[in-house]
């Protein structure tokens, strides 16, 4: 089997990257023959000894997936494209992948057509796709490009084999949002470091009245370092005397500067550049009360380290940290994430004669291994071309030349799919030109059905393929894309005469009291007195809520 992710212990990263070096550890210490491809920056320096001993040991694999040489547009198709490679050179049995980023979408697409991987079964290992931090992180405006990733994100969730998410909150968050999941969809806790490792865990800590507050997690909103900052300015002179420390990275919205300056004059110290050892060794020191505030969680490693450190906390209610507490303890070590709530559980603690004990965990290494076992067994699903008696046209411009592979591929992938319209990507401009196929409300700002496709006859209307495939995916026609350039072109995809009839298209499909909204998001994209870097995220972001209005 194989892990794929950007973050993995020793080579980058501590979220992601924690779950994953763990989860592929304790699995490969049961037996499971385990490589990670490993798909972000490659270290700039040898892996820490550390972590290269603990793979050793269990016989975890780790291969680096190099960058390929090829330019992909869009720039995130490119790291799919390379792990697809990587992963063509000898498929395994089993890919557990990340969710953010999409990493493996070309292969899960490619597998679900019938066009390759088809003896591998692939699971989505859930951590918070970019709309879902998007969403908790309350901003308003995103990076480019990002809602395109969504839909990639989405479609690699809803085509696996099955999702392994940490919280039945994160679940319940992609259904409400309207993802049609796998009927394989699992909630399996994260596994501790002793699980992993086979190490014991380290001894619990000296029980001893509260010297010290430590704000644990990075700086930013979505952690509650505002509130948490409030709230302490709010403690009675008789409880203020508590020394308060910040351990977690700043972040460009939370420098230092700006925390200190709210907690002035208080004394406060910061630890901003400690590793996770180090850390833990601080928050361990007797007398000292972690506090975890964040607004939303999807399963946070702070929490996991410190129930099995038997590290003292308090922290918010959030429902993927509530999920991770036995329900005993709830009313004790948690709290509302605001400025109110904080400050009311710090008073709680802080006044008690005695000290504030451990929480204890509501999960089991032994049973999150026993859960990953059975996701692990269901061989991989098959998917065997079907017939169609309809009528189909394939549309290739006069400026379009084929691969000797074109109708073949489209063919099977119609087949196996039971598409209305089957596209592909395309050699453009010297670049691979790859689309999503169905790029939902994202479709009103830019081209991302394709141009060179199978379509079934009856469908077909004298119009360019960008306004003919948006009127028809707003009529409920079901619309692939594969991943594989299979033809060469040099027409543009997309211009600004066909933009103006996808407009139109969009507007009727629209309420006739909403139509505004539909020219609003590409004079949005184009408005000449706006920097493109504030207008094209905002634009994307109404074109995001548009589609609960089209669908």
């Amino acid at each position: 089997m194989a892990f794929v992710a950007d973050e993995l212990l020793g080579y980058a990263g501590n979220g992601i990257g924690t779950t994953t070096t763990f989860v592929s550890l304790a699995l490969a210490r049961r037996g499971y023959d385990v490589q990670v491809l490993f798909v972000g920056t490659p270290p700039a320096k040898p892996v820490e000894a550390e972590w290269q001993r603990l793979y050793d040991d269990a016989g975890v694999r780790v291969r680096v997936v190099p960058r390929g040489r090829e330019h992909v547009q869009p720039s995130y198709f490119a790291r799919a494209r390379d792990v697809e490679a990587a992963l063509r050179e000898d498929p395994p049995d089993v890919v557990v992948v990340q969710d953010l980023g999409a990493l493996a979408y070309t292969a899960i697409r490619l597998r679900t057509l019938g066009l390759a991987f088809e003896q591998t079964s692939f699971v989505v290992f859930c951590h918070g796709t970019r709309q879902w931090i998007t969403d908790v992180s309350r901003k308003v405006r995103v990076l480019p490009g990002a809602h395109g990733v969504t839909v990639l994100e989405r479609a690699s969730i809803e085509l696996a084999d099955a999702v392994v998410s940490p919280s039945g909150y994160l679940v319940d968050w992609m259904r409400a949002e309207g993802w049609e999941l796998p009927a394989r969809t699992f909630v399996i806790p994260h596994v501790s470091r002793a699980g992993a490792t086979g190490d014991d865990a380290p001894p619990a800590p000296e029980l001893r009245a509260v010297e010290r507050v430590a704000f644990f997690g990075r700086l930013e909103d979505r952690k509650g370092i505002a509130p948490f900052a409030a709230a302490v300015n709010m403690l009675e002179p008789e409880l203020s005397d508590v020394a308060v420390e910040v351990i977690g990275r700043p972040t460009a919205a939370w420098p230092v500067e700006r925390v200190r300056a709210l907690l002035s004059p208080r004394r406060v110290t910061f630890e901003t550049s400690l590793d996770q050892h180090e850390a833990l060794d601080r928050l361990r020191r007797p007398g000292t009360l972690a506090v975890m505030p964040s607004f939303e969680e999807n399963s946070p490693n702070v929490i996991y380290e410190c129930l099995e450190n038997r590290i003292p906390f308090i922290a918010s209610n959030a429902r993927g940290i509530r999920e991770l507490v036995a329900p005993v303890d709830h009313d004790r070590v948690l709290f509302e994430p605001t400025a109110e709530g904080i400050a009311a559980a710090l008073r709680r603690v802080l006044s008690s004669e005695q000290p504030h004990a451990p929480a204890r965990p509501a999960f089991d290494d032994a049973e999150s291994l026993r859960r990953w076992d059975e996701v692990l067994a269901e061989p991989a699903r098959t998917f065997q071309p079907v017939s169609d008696d309809g009528e189909w046209t394939l549309l290739l411009g006069e400026r379009d030349v084929p691969e000797p592979r074109l109708a073949e591929t489209l063919e099977r992938a119609q087949r196996v799919s039971g598409a209305d319209v089957v596209t592909c990507g395309l050699f453009l401009d010297g670049k691979v030109q790859l689309f999503p196929g169905e790029p939902r409300a994202l479709g009103l700002l830019a081209n991302g059905y394709g141009t060179v496709a199978l379509v079934r006859s009856a469908l077909l209307e004298t119009e360019p393929p960008w306004p003919l495939f948006a009127r028809l995916s707003l009529s409920g026609a079901r619309i692939v894309s594969v991943p594989l350039p299979l033809a060469t072109s040099a027409a543009p995809a997309s211009t600004d005469d066909e933009a103006r009839l996808v407009l139109r298209h969009f507007e009727r499909a629209l309420p006739r009291h909403l139509r505004l909204l539909g020219e609003l998001v590409p004079r949005l994209a184009a408005a000449p007195d706006q920097p493109a870097v504030r207008r094209a995220p905002l634009a994307r972001r109404v074109a995001r809520r548009l589609l609960a209005l089209t669908r």
